[in-house]
Order: C-alpha cells, then structure tokens, then sequence
C-alpha cells in the first residue's frame, strides 16, 4: 500500500508510535543532546499546525515522556534517547515518532501511523523550553464559549455530522471535546484568541484539530482536521444547551428472528471461541465490538479491564470481538497482544474480521449493523441480550462519560445479582 505524506508550514509531532523528543544543549564541539524538561511540538496538517506538549524526565538511565492535553497525560509506552534523536513507542496503536536535534537546537522528525489503507507520514517540528499550546500571548478571548454547542461537521465529500461541542473556559484557555454518535473527539484543549477558536489533541495514534471564528450572529464557523482519515472537514456551531445525542442503547439491536447473539472465532492463539462454550455458562458476559485502531476502543478498554478483574469472582466474564486493519492472522494478533498488554486486558480476545463496518456486519448477522467502534452488548446468565450500548463516551466527555458509569454500574449490579 502506498504512503500518505501530509505536510505544511511548521511540523511536528510501526505498528507502534514513537514519539520524537529532542533537546538541544551545545557541548564543547557544538554538539546537540536530548534535552529533558517542557517541549511543544507542532504537527503540520492541511490547516495549520496541529500542537501538543510533552514532558521529557530523564530518571536515572531511564527517559520519560508524558504527551499532555489539558488535564490528560498520556506516558509513551517506551521512550528512547540516542543523542540527538529520541524516540517514543506506542505498540498499542502502531505508531511512531521519530525525530532529531539539528544545530539550530530544533527538532524535526516524523509521525508514522498504521491506518487501513497502507501507513500515513506526518511531519513535525518541535521547540525545547515551551509549553503554551497555540500562542505564548495574543489578544484577550471576545467572548466566553464554555458550555454546550450544537456542532455540525461536513466532509469533503459532503456528508455531513450532527455533534455536541462541551467546552470549559478560563481566561483565554478553552478545554473539552466534540462528542458525535460513534466517537468523541478526546481531550481537546487550547484558546480563544479574539474571536477565533483553537483546539488541539494528540494522543500517540489519534489526533484531531479545530479552528473556527466567532460571528456577529454568534454562530462558529471553521476547519477541522482528523487524522483518523487524514481528513479536512468544515464545521459550524451555536450554543444549545438542551441538545442531546441519540440515544446510544437503541440504535443497534438484534433483527427480528434472533433472541440470542452467538458467534465463533479465534482467540489470539487460533483456538475457536463462542460464547456458547461451557466456560461462560451461567455468567454474565460483556461483549465488545471494538478494535486496537481505534481511539474510543482505548477508552473503553482502559475502563472494561480493570472492571472485568474485579468482578470476575461475581460471575462477569468479557469478549472483545476484534476488527482489525490487518486481514492477515498474524499481523492482527499481533495488534491485539499489545493493545492488551497496555491495558491489563485477560479475557478472551477473538479475531472477528477487518475493520470495513459492511464486511463485520456480515459476520453477526442477528445485529442491525455493525454501526461503531466499539459496541458494547451485555448478555444475561440465560445468555439473553439485554443491553447494546453503541460507542463509548469516554473521559473527555464530562458528564456524559458519568451517566455512562452510572448506568453502566446499575446494570450490571441487577444482572450480577441474578440467578440463572
């Protein structure tokens, strides 16, 4: 597959994402070294620079690097130092920064992502000793735009998206997300500078930025770009503090004729699997559609894992169906050991299929559709649906991701506390 290369004014940033810190410090022979301490790297998209921040300790002979977006940190899953030239791993995603110091004491380098069609190249520069996000000053925000928007996005290729925007400001500093049906858009965080909007997230394999301009009518106007499609799309926004999402437990449900949901497909070892075997009679078995690409999916795992563990002994037991880039065996459980290495995941992972929603319809054909990534169904003791929950919100929402966990607890407290 080919290599996609996005590149603009200022830059910055296999099968693992490296992320790129580098200092610069002269020696006595004008040498450049990593340097620890604040970096603010600058990823160049179609619309802009895309910034992020990033904290390099070096503990010992040990570095590391933590990627911040407002009060989300995120540690590199590894992070390597070579003179000029530092490196930060994320398997769990299948990326790669790397970059290097030049006499100038800049960092340049590049950002590889693993996508469906093939890897993707982003280039960045980065700048040792900041750590503001888009601008060190400007002028003051004209106006306050905390609260709840009614955002609508429209692709290129016209199709268009219904969203919320939740966003806290304080002074100039503008923190939350941008919350769709089938994905939020994580911790966004950035400014208002006059009446324009900046708004930026990077999290080792999904990124995301927003540019818009307030009018006189009060609406948002702007740009934004993904770089889970690589994509620019424009969007426009007004504040509605009643506006709501679908509702995400009845947009996928089983098709009339099936009362249960069954499958079978191999775990990471190749060993056939269903949820019909004698290893999950009489328990209540939380089945997630999901895959390792996908950036709600680490939300989601990061929250299931940990869960799953400690109720394992009230008769819970989980299945992540996997929908990988890959078709190939290997390659897709090899996505998947490190995806559960990162998130403490020890139930039962099966390869399922690809990531094309038409084709993983396909494969569980008492469902609607595969319509998100990732899809939560809850199976009763009887082996009875009893719950999809479509998406997940995750941290980044607020509020919604709270009434997702209280729901969430309640119903499992009622079908952990039912017999068979």
């Amino acid at each position: 597959m080919g290599t996609t290369v996005v590149t603009t004014r200022r830059a910055a940033g296999t099968g693992a994402l490296m992320a790129a810190l580098v200092g610069s410090a002269a020696g006595a022979r004008g040498a450049t070294t990593v340097a620890a301490g604040d970096w603010r790297f600058a990823i160049a998209t179609p619309i802009g620079e895309l910034p992020f921040n990033v904290e390099l300790k070096n503990v010992g002979s040990q570095w590391i690097a933590t990627l911040i977006n407002g009060t989300e940190r995120i540690v590199a899953e590894a992070t390597s130092v070579d003179g000029a030239t530092l490196t930060l791993t994320f398997p769990s995603y299948g990326s790669v920064i790397s970059g290097t110091v030049g006499d100038d004491g800049k960092m340049k380098g590049e950002i590889r992502l693993t996508r469906a069609t093939g890897p993707v190249v982003l280039t960045f520069a980065a700048s040792h000793g900041e750590s503001y996000r888009f601008f060190p000053d400007g002028p003051a925000p004209a106006a306050d735009v905390g609260g709840r928007w009614a955002v609508t996005t429209t692709a290129a290729d016209g199709n268009k998206a219904n969203g919320l925007g939740e966003w806290t400001q304080k002074g100039a500093a503008v923190n939350g997300s941008v919350i769709y049906v089938n994905a939020d858009h994580r911790f966004l965080t950035g400014e208002m500078r006059g009446s324009e909007l900046f708004l930026s997230t990077f999290d080792g394999g999904f990124g995301t930025m927003w540019r818009g301009k307030l009018g006189a009518n009060g609406e948002f106007s702007g740009q934004s770009f993904s770089m889970a499609g690589n994509a620019v799309s424009t969007w426009i926004a007004h504040r509605n503090e009643t506006a709501e999402l679908p509702d995400p437990n009845t947009l996928t449900y089983l098709k009339p004729g099936y009362d249960r949901f069954t499958f079978r497909f191999p775990n990471l070892d190749g060993m056939p699997v269903s949820i019909d075997d004698p290893a999950y009679k009489g328990k209540v078995v939380i089945i997630t559609i999901a895959g390792t690409w996908c950036p709600t999916c680490h939300d989601e795992a990061a929250f299931l894992a940990p869960y799953i563990k400690a109720n394992r002994a009230r008769g819970l037991e989980a299945i992540a169906l996997q929908y990988e880039f890959s078709p190939e065996f290997d390659k897709a459980t090899a996505a998947c050991r490190n995806f559960a290495k990162r998130y403490g995941i020890d139930y039962d992972m099966l390869i399922a299929g690809t990531s094309d929603k038409a084709a993983a319809s396909k494969t569980l054909p008492m469902i609607n559709a595969v319509l998100v990534y990732p899809t939560m169904i809850f199976v009763d003791r009887r082996g009875e649906v009893r719950r999809i929950h479509t998406s997940f919100p995750g941290p980044a929402t607020g509020i919604h991701h709270e009434r997702f966990k209280r729901e969430f607890h309640a119903l499992m407290d009622e079908l952990l506390g039912e017999g068979v």
